[in-house]
């Protein structure tokens, strides 16, 4: 084994930690999570950030402190998300000449890729160079603020004490690489000829753990993921998005090659329209909506495949939709690691026995 392959198949505890939100997590648990890092960041050491909504002023005073102390701050954010209005208050506070100025990047595509669709920023990553170098991934957006604002909350979701889940990256080889590419979303000048940049069609790979960046020109990787299942094999699925024709289409065919499918999917019928849902119980595949009292998310984006072979986990910012697949910039997270696997399906029963404590 060669010194690289030494530093990089270190154990997965060391390389992973997941952070989890959610109703029985404490409150604003993983803005406070990012709060506490952006704290431990030492004068000359970086910040660089990447998120599709961003409403904290808090978070927005606790990076400006850093940068005043001397921490080089940079952030990439959404210029137009869904809610087009969520994120102005922020990029007022940033983009002034004595904030962050020309080390804020507002990212917004004006012109539409394929499907007809307009590209978002639709990434959730956020780099710390200390006390050692380390990325956060995941589905968490710092989408709250005090005081809060219901009416933007109820278009969004309370993303503070819904279900969602940062991953720290520590494993130096992802890092550098996560780095390099947050570097490329703030400096780059963005369009839909991304989908062709020799970066975007590369993967990030170190021990059983690759990370692929999108958009791509290969977007559906899943089909990848799939060759080969059949009796057997199990495939679990969390998502708040589900959408895309053609990802129903395959995980129907593969429930019709014996394929045990589980689905556990937000509630509205505007991230998983009810055709899916018909579509997957017609195919006795086991579908349920996260449906909380309280109106709380299921944000959560993760995919486990068990066979007698492997055990693989997918996890990122990524949705089945039209465009997460094929137009936003999103990152997915592949591995084999047995820490993160087990650590997922720990969540996903965790989710289900809410499901059956409220029925």
């Amino acid at each position: 084994m060669n010194p690289s392959e030494q530093v990089h198949e270190q154990p997965s505890e060391e390389a992973f930690q997941l952070f989890w939100g959610g109703p029985d997590r404490p409150q604003r648990f993983l803005r406070d999570l990012l709060e506490q890092r952006i704290h431990e960041v030492p004068s000359g050491g970086e910040i660089l950030w990447v998120t599709y909504y961003f409403r904290d002023e808090g978070l927005v005073q606790a990076l400006l402190k850093a940068s005043q102390r001397g921490v080089k701050v940079r952030v990439v954010i959404e210029g137009k998300p869904r809610t087009e209005a969520a994120n102005s208050r922020v990029i007022e506070l940033l983009a002034a000449e004595s904030a962050l100025g020309k080390n804020l990047r507002v990212l917004s595509h004006n012109r539409l890729d394929k499907q007809f669709k307009r590209s978002r920023l639709h990434e959730k990553l956020y780099y710390f160079s200390h006390p050692e170098p380390c990325v956060l991934v995941g589905t968490f957006n710092p989408s709250g603020n005090l005081p809060e604002d219901p009416v933007i909350i109820r278009k969004i979701g309370d993303q503070d004490r819904g279900h969602n889940v940062l991953v720290e990256i520590v494993d130096q080889k992802l890092v550098v690489g996560l780095h390099a590419h947050a570097h490329r979303l703030f400096c780059s000048t963005h369009g839909p000829w991304e989908r062709f940049a020799p970066a975007n069609n590369r993967s990030l790979t170190s021990g059983k753990t690759r990370i692929l960046f999108f958009p791509r020109l290969r977007s559906k990787i899943f089909d990848r993921l799939f060759v080969g299942l059949g009796v057997g094999d199990s495939l679990r699925i969390a998502v708040s998005h589900l959408s895309d024709p053609d990802s129903c289409k395959r995980l129907l065919s593969l429930a019709s090659q014996g394929v045990h499918i589980e689905v556990l999917a937000h509630d509205t019928e505007r991230r998983v329209p009810s055709w899916v849902e018909e579509q997957m119980l017609n195919s006795e595949i086991s579908f349920n909506r996260y449906v909380h009292p309280g109106n709380l998310p299921m944000h959560n984006k993760f995919m486990m495949i068990d066979t007698p072979e492997r055990q693989i986990i997918a996890f990122g910012s990524m949705n089945l939709s039209v465009r997460s697949l094929y137009v936003n910039h999103e990152l997915l997270v592949i591995s084999e690691d047995t820490f993160l696997y087990q650590e997922m399906e720990q969540r996903w029963q965790a989710m289900l026995q809410e499901l059956t404590s409220w029925g």
